[in-house]
Formats: structure tokens, sequence, C-alpha cells
């Protein structure tokens, strides 16, 4: 995105995403993230080239579906990254082959990436990691009453956000609030929550605190008002507090064996006199914004259901077009699939972990929930 819009993923296995991610992107920390990624493919042990035809899967029709999304990357690549001595290819070769692939027709697409790309495996001796995240379309009102009586909060007017850099440091920034001339930090989700929020501050009223959170945690979703409209709302900003994930808390205390989303949720609403505790175990708080479009990654572009994957940006430039082998938890079948690393979040760290976007709603919502499962992940690289 143009400025600090990231999606967080939940750092519990098989349940992600928000919150989008957990930090502000700060241009400078990101250029150094992404370059410090690219020593990664000068370790031979780290990499593994390989050919199209090793990819299963790999079709003419993965090459059609992926153009669009593939396409709104080419136009937010990093030229600051995308260096002439970059191991991704530099700026000049991604513009060139962006402008090929919007003029080469769809029977002709499969051809042009097996001759323009090298797939890469990174770290092949690693066990990969991928999750999931989609969505929600939960109810809400743009007035409060008794049916809806959570607000979801604007970004705050006196919040103040801190890049390091402009002091000549190094970090991810600061975020707090200025009293009496100092710099204070912004409260947490229980200090939040505690204060009456002015009408003012309110972007939308929604029926759930557990419904407010998740929509928290998968950073965008979309709210349907009681007329039947559907509105959609995205990540806004953060108080700046640490991520901490609600089901690993579970897990640590053995209420649940196996955490999930659905696990969670069925958790909370047989524990209700427990739920405030536990929802206030993590102090990151998220604000949104209306959106005139569903899920926005932190490339800056539309999310593409079963296109989309968020990735560790230390190791993958967001942009690149990767393909991924791996399974769906929910249905067990194999998920071989061409995608763009358009995303980023809290949990997904490592060059072999990924979070597939699945898209809207409950359908979206029951594949991922479940989700982990061990993968292998590739870039493509331009010859």
């Amino acid at each position: 995105m143009t400025f600090a819009f990231q999606h967080f993923k939940l750092a519990t296995p098989g349940f992600s995403k928000s919150v989008t991610g957990n930090v502000f992107r700060f241009i400078p920390l990101l250029c150094s993230l992404l370059f410090s990624g690219c020593g990664l493919l000068t370790k031979a042990s780290e990499r593994q080239p390989i050919t199209f035809s090793e990819l299963e899967g790999w079709s003419q029709q993965q090459a059609i579906a992926v153009r669009p999304a593939l396409l709104n990357s080419c136009q937010h690549l990093n030229r600051s990254v995308l260096t002439d001595n970059s191991p991704w290819g530099n700026y000049r070769q991604w513009q060139l082959l962006c402008k090929e692939l919007m003029q080469t027709p769809d029977r002709q697409l499969k051809t042009f990436f097996e001759q323009n790309f090298t797939p890469v495996q990174l770290s092949p001796q690693k066990q990969g990691l991928f999750t999931a995240y989609y969505s929600p379309v939960i109810p809400g009102s743009l007035k409060p009453s008794e049916d809806y009586p959570i607000p979801l909060l604007k970004l705050p007017h006196d919040l103040v956000k801190v890049r390091l850099a402009d002091f000549g440091l190094s970090g991810p920034g600061l975020v707090g609030r200025v009293e009496k001339g100092f710099l204070k930090p912004y409260g947490s989700r229980a200090e939040i929550n505690q204060q009456t929020a002015k009408a003012s501050d309110v972007l939308l009223w929604l029926s759930s605190p557990v419904d407010k959170f998740f929509l928290q945690i998968q950073g965008s979703g979309s709210v349907e008002l009681p007329d039947g409209n559907i509105i959609h709302v995205g990540y806004a900003g953060n108080n700046g507090h640490n991520y901490v994930a609600i089901g690993r808390i579970l897990k640590q205390q053995g209420e649940l064996e196996e955490v999930s989303m659905q696990t969670i949720q069925s958790w909370l609403e047989n524990n209700p006199d427990q739920r405030e505790w536990l929802l206030n175990q993590n102090p990151r708080y998220i604000f949104f914004s209306f959106s005139e479009e569903g899920a926005i990654t932190a490339q800056g572009v539309p999310a593409s259901p079963k296109r989309t994957l968020a990735v560790d940006p230390s190791y993958i430039p967001l942009g690149l077009p990767v393909w991924l082998d791996t399974r769906l938890t929910a249905t067990g079948e194999k998920f071989q699939q061409l995608m763009v690393a358009q995303d980023t979040g809290s949990a997904i760290k490592g060059p072999v972990r990924g979070d597939i976007y699945m898209g809207i709603g409950k359908d979206a919502a029951f594949i991922a929930g479940p989700q982990q499962e061990p993968g292998k992940l590739y870039v493509l690289i331009p010859r």
C-alpha cells in the first residue's frame, strides 16, 4: 500500500489474519528488510532452480487465472528493491515483462511464463507452513442501538505515529499520544474498550464484541447493514502494542487441543464470563476506515481469492509471482497454485511461510479457519 496498510495474521497455527500485520510499514524499514532478503538466493543451499515441467499442476489455466492479480501488482513494484544487483530481477526487467504480460493472448500465456521465468524453490530442506485467511461479513449499523452496541472505531485524531528513520534511528516506529509535551504509549485494547466512545470517533456499530475482535484479526471485511446493503471496511492503523495470539494462550492453558478460528469462537461462546479477559490478552487494537473495495493487501492492491499470498517480505519482495504446493486442511485436496506475493502478516515469518487469501464470507471461512499444512514455495524469477 501507499502507506501503512498491513494485514496482521494471528500467530496461531491454522488461523490467520490480521491485523490485513502488526506494525506500521515504514518505508526505510521495509526496504532494509527486502534488501536483507536478497541474500537468501545467493546461497546455493537455500535455493533450487527447477523447470516448469516439475511443477505438478502447472497449466495454461494457471497462467491465465493469475494474470489479473499479477498485473495489479505490476503497478506497485518497488524500484528501490528491484535494483540492478537484485537476484529477483531488476525494475526495468519487470516493467518490460509486465508490459508483455498485458499484451500476450491467453493461448500464449503458459509459454510466456516458461520462456521468461525460472521457478526457484526456497529453502528446499525446510518444511514450510501454510495457513489461510478470509474477509468476514458481519452484521452492523451506521447508528447505535440495542442490537448494535459495539463501536468500531476510526483512527483517533490524537494518535501520533513516529518514523524512527526521521531521527536517524532504525526500527518499526512508535505509536502514541502526546501528553504534556511528551509522547506516551497509546492505550491498550482493555484501556480503549473501557472508554466511552464519542459518536465522532465511531465508524460503525456492530452486534458482537467477538465479531469486532475477529474483524480486527482479519484486518478488513464487509459489514451487512440492516437494510441488506454491504459496505467494506479496511485497516486504518493500530495502537502500537504488540500482538498476542489468544489461541496460543488457550492452548498453553490446556483449554484447546486444536487451535483454529472455529475452536476459538466455540470456546468464547461456551465461556462468556471469560470472554472479555481473553480478548484483552491481545493488547493490539485495530482502527478502521471505509473502503471502496474488499480486502486490500499490504502492497496496496485488492486481494484476489486463492491468488493472493501473504509472505515474509524479508525473503520475498511483494509483487512477485510464486508457486505454492500444499493441501487444504478442510478438504484434504491438493492446492497447487500460481499466486502473487501481495500481503504480509505478523505471524508470517520465514522463507517457506505463507497465508492464503480465500475470499469473502462463510464458505471462505470454512476453508481458511482450519488451514495448517506443510508445503513447498517457489518464486518465479526473470531469466
